[in-house]
């Protein structure tokens, strides 16, 4: 039998949208599936278990947070709100015509590979009944749709509300409630800005100390400073500055964390992932919000801390991350740790021919969606060796052997978050360049290096260059 030629990609989201254009470079005809009635994934607040929240804006820039070839209007704000993300979402994929490659309304139940003579292709059985046969598939599932929820003694005998940061949608749920938000991430505190704001009482619970940025700092967002895209007006106190010590002075603009009632770090800067948020500062430093360890117990409405306080409240809102499951595979055939995916590179299912996964990766501020391009064409590189033979020995090699530390040996906390958090320089930088060099892989197709790596930060241009 002639197997397959066409891909399937399951998710219309960035990530599925962003694999599908690397797809479509390198000549390959993809289907894009989505459960859901259109393109935007969680940017796309009414689909259901959308963890998308009114006042939500992007954690990175405009300027270094948008895709790969396509940047945001300069008339945006320089953190963009969650629906002029999703408008751009839509354009994206009306840009690149990838919308007219999607079904909607549609979730894959199941797929498995099927092995003959000829190699191994993939039946997928859909919701709508259709079973069809596909060379390959491609998951862009997302990572925040199946919530993680903590063990806490007597969380089922507690008399308020409880849910987790999924199921968050408005300040005004806030109103006339005392509410505890349980979770530092950025989601975490932005639903415990919400609350200090809105709700009568407010109080933030976390397990460990966390390093807190502003979002703008002499003028220019954040991820702009830091990857070398915004310049600043020399001064004569930066002279012998080195760019790594940016870090140390922008930190110094919060001050010590313990005059708000945090605790203070002790470990290296990027051990947890970066807390970045100006309304939390200002709710900590106005008394409108007070943070309490973690969560010992619960006694009906009274929540008991490790530290011995106790607080009465009405309202806990769990942000406690995500877990990832592909329900859709084989039991077995994918490997799990903490509620995560064990993938090689964060692309390659080991061992199982034709499967990628894309979207999981966490970086840097600002890197997420250009990271993600990256690695949605190291699938599609794959796709082509494995369609046409060319080199497909340089790609089985990269698949099978090329193994780098990701994490660069840099020490992250050891926690369920951080099982999928990367060294950027790492991602954006060093394997990139190995798989041009050394495997002969062009990234993305369509684009010259030079176009490539200008659309990258200046800093990982230098290192590139170096």
């Amino acid at each position: 039998m002639a197997l397959p030629t066409k891909y399937l990609i399951i998710g219309a989201g960035p990530s599925g949208l962003i694999a599908a254009r690397a797809f479509k470079r390198y000549g390959i005809d993809v289907d894009i599936v989505e459960r859901h009635t259109g393109l935007g994934g969680l940017w796309d607040i009414d689909n259901p278990g959308s963890p998308m929240y009114e006042t939500c804006s992007m954690i990175s820039s405009r300027v270094a947070g948008g895709f790969v070839g396509f940047p945001m209007s300069d008339e945006l704000a320089m953190y963009p709100k969650w629906h002029e993300l999703y408008r751009y979402i839509r354009d994206f994929a009306r840009e690149f015509r990838l919308d007219e490659l999607c079904e909607f309304g549609v979730a894959v139940e199941r797929a498995e590979p099927v092995e003959t003579a000829e190699g191994i292709f993939w039946r997928v059985r859909l919701s709508n009944g259709e079973t069809r046969d596909y060379r390959g598939v491609y998951s862009a599932i997302g990572t925040q749709w199946l919530p993680q929820l903590p063990e806490i003694e007597g969380l089922d005998g507690f008399t308020g509300r409880a849910i987790h940061a999924r199921e968050y949608r408005s300040p005004d749920e806030f109103r006339g409630r005392r509410v505890l938000v349980v979770g530092a991430g950025n989601s975490g505190v932005d639903i415990a800005s919400d609350a200090a704001f809105h709700a009568d009482a407010a109080f933030l619970s976390t397990r460990r100390p966390y390093y807190f940025f502003p979002k703008q700092i002499f003028g220019v967002a954040l991820p702009d400073l830091l990857d070398g895209r915004a310049q600043i007006e020399p001064r004569p106190w930066m002279e012998g500055l080195r760019p790594e010590d940016f870090m140390d002075v922008i930190l110094s603009t919060v001050g010590d964390l313990s005059a708000l009632g945090l605790p203070k770090p002790e470990g290296p800067i990027g051990e947890t992932h970066p807390i970045v948020s100006n309304t939390i500062l200002h709710a900590l430093s106005h008394g409108l919000l007070k943070r309490h360890p973690d969560i010992a117990r619960i006694e009906g409405g009274t929540v008991h801390f490790t530290d011995g306080s106790s607080e009465e409240v009405d309202t806990i809102v769990f942000a406690t991350g995500y877990q990832v499951h592909y329900d859709f595979l084989p039991e077995g055939l994918v490997e799990y740790r903490r509620g995560h995916p064990r993938l090689h590179l964060e692309t390659f299912f080991p061992g199982v021919p034709n499967l990628y996964s894309g979207g999981t990766i966490h970086a840097a501020i600002g890197a997420g969606w250009t990271v993600y391009d990256i690695f949605a064409n190291f699938a599609a590189a794959d796709a082509h060796a494995t369609l046409t033979g060319e080199n497909a020995e340089n790609m089985r090699r990269f698949r099978e052997e090329y193994d780098p530390d990701m994490k660069a040996g840099f020490p992250f906390v050891d926690t369920p978050r951080n099982e999928n958090q990367y060294d950027a320089g790492m991602l954006m930088v060093t394997i990139p360049q190995t798989a041009r060099e050394e495997f002969g892989i062009q990234l993305p197709v369509g684009f010259d290096d030079a176009e490539f790596y200008a659309s990258l930060p200046r800093r990982s241009r230098e290192a590139a260059a170096a």
